[in-house]
């Protein structure tokens, strides 16, 4: 009878309440195979047959090696951390307008008619001027003649195969693009927790809130409306540092990946890999990767790699895997990439753009002061001598120098990985504190008053960085609840496009005129 009531009781036991242990191998290769499958995908099917056939074939043995040089450390999660981050990612999915289910921010015109040309046209995509309806739309682009379509679209290439596979449906297409995206925020979200040495909700927190303290100008602007004011994060002429709510709701095809990469850098012991990190990045976004190659080559010679020697780190630097993915990455997507000539046409040292030095040093000190002093100082005490967090602070006070686009998408984009990476850092301090005060009270120690002012600073700070990203959300959510969904589909489709003041932006951006003579589209495509 006792062996009975043991029985029923374990039956009656909260599963809730177990842990599963993760090993470090099982999500890295997770993390990898999320990454490189839409590669292999436009490989495999944006190609011609045979250079398709042998590069698809090169990545599944780029991924096979990969993953048998990973270790197998050991990580505890509990189920209901497992359960509430996988509801997590697909609440932030749909919150960053992924999938057109609620309010989308600006940028979705772009990313909505980018979806919509990879379900509904022929791989490559190529444009016929001819099918242009505009009058104001065909004195931009002209009525005559061919263009291909070339962006960094690698993202939405499984939602688009399987939109074309379910009829040329957008609706299943933006369906699979919210699940993709999920998966790689809830990727994100465990990678996270595993550097803080726990799980916690703490990432979730970070992953969305973690921004600049653009409060203060924005108070400033509300109070004085000074002229130099353009939107909430852009306050200074020529720069800007994004919070990441704002980078999800509207390059989620180059943020999603970014903070993957950047999380699964943080907790990697041997450079055997990196090389195939950054090459994947560059897929996804070609200015991040300029971001994040310092702090890739500052994580091959941190502390725990040291330790190895440099004869055993050079070896993993020249690893098969890092040497054939980028080679074979930088040869796929810098013919594509270079395909179209109109990148920019404002590029230059940022300072150029102001007219006068001491405004440039004003805007530039007050940028670095209110994005990167903030979070940098609260985990000064801890990283100091950590040759990661040096490096990415030192990224982010060089990368405001230069400027790329109207609103300098270079800074912008460029950043992502410093600063997500501040953010991983800030979150494990955070949890180390929180665990710390709860050991501290349950063995009632008190704390002076002169030791509670460090942390009452950083926890305002924390908060206050919060304001760009609660500010966005207020907005999406709502107007979700209001009924707004954005607005209108103003572009549909770079085959012909309903909008006339973005014609000229779409022209530079993603047309590639006489694409038959480029290397890309002649031998590759």
């Amino acid at each position: 009878m006792k062996e009975v009531a043991s029985l029923n009781e374990s039956k009656r036991e909260n599963p809730l309440k177990g842990n599963i242990t993760l090993s470090y191998k099982v999500l890295a290769s997770c993390a990898l195979i999320w990454l490189v499958i839409p590669v292999m995908l436009f490989c495999a099917s944006y190609l011609n047959i045979l250079p398709g056939i042998i590069l698809t074939l090169i990545f599944i043995a780029i991924l096979f090696l990969a993953i048998r040089k990973l270790d197998e450390r050991k990580f505890e999660i509990p189920v209901k951390y497992l359960i509430a981050f996988i509801l997590l990612a697909v609440f932030i999915s749909i919150l960053s307008g992924v999938g057109e289910y609620i309010y989308s921010l600006q940028d979705h015109s772009y990313r909505r008619a980018i979806l919509n040309d990879l379900v509904n046209y022929k791989w490559p995509v190529i444009y016929d001027m001819s099918t242009q309806t505009d009058p104001q739309v065909i004195n931009i682009t002209g009525s005559s003649g061919r263009a291909a379509f070339c962006y960094y679209f690698v993202y939405w290439i499984p939602a688009a195969v399987a939109g074309k596979i379910f009829g040329n449906s957008i609706a299943v297409a933006n369906l699979v693009l919210m699940l993709w995206t999920a998966v790689g925020v809830f990727l994100t979200l465990v990678a996270m927790s595993f550097y803080s040495g726990r799980a916690t909700l703490m990432s979730a927190f970070f992953y969305i809130f973690f921004g600049g303290l653009d409060v203060i100008p924005y108070f400033v602007h509300e109070i004085t409306g000074y002229q130099d004011w353009l939107w909430l994060e852009g306050w200074v002429p020529h720069m800007s540092y994004i919070c990441n709510f704002e980078n999800l709701g509207n390059v989620f095809h180059q943020a999603v990946p970014c903070y993957l990469i950047c999380a699964m850098l943080l907790i990697s012991r041997r450079p055997s890999n990196l090389g195939l990190g950054c090459g994947l990045l560059f897929c996804y976004s070609p200015w991040a990767v300029i971001g994040i190659l310092p702090i890739t080559i500052a994580k091959i010679f941190d502390k725990e790699n040291l330790k190895r020697g440099v004869k055993e780190i050079m070896k993993d630097v020249v690893s098969p895997v890092n040497i054939a993915s980028v080679a074979v990455l930088l040869f796929v997507f810098v013919p594509f990439y270079l395909s179209t000539s109109g990148l920019s046409s404002e590029k230059g040292f940022t300072a150029s753009f102001y007219g006068n030095i001491p405004k440039f040093i004003l805007c530039y000190l007050l940028l670095i002061l209110l994005e990167v002093v903030p979070a940098a100082a609260i985990v000064f005490s801890k990283k100091k001598r950590d040759i990661v967090y040096i490096v990415s602070v030192a990224t982010l006070l060089i990368i405001p120098m230069f400027k790329i686009t109207y609103q300098n998408d270079f800074a912008m984009r460029a950043s992502m990985p410093g600063l997500f990476i501040l953010a991983v850092m800030v979150c494990e301090a955070s949890v180390k504190a929180f665990d710390k005060d709860r050991e501290n009270s349950k063995n009632g120690i008190k704390y002076k008053l002169r030791e509670l002012v460090k942390p009452a600073i950083a926890t305002l700070l924390i908060l206050l960085m919060t304001f760009p990203a609660a500010h966005q959300m207020l907005v999406v959510v709502g107007s979700t609840l209001t009924g707004d969904k954005g607005p209108e589909d103003c572009i549909g489709s770079f085959g012909n496009i309903k909008a006339p003041e973005l014609a000229a932006s779409i022209k530079e951006q993603f047309y590639v005129e006489d694409y038959e003579d480029s290397f890309f589209f002649r031998y590759l495509a």
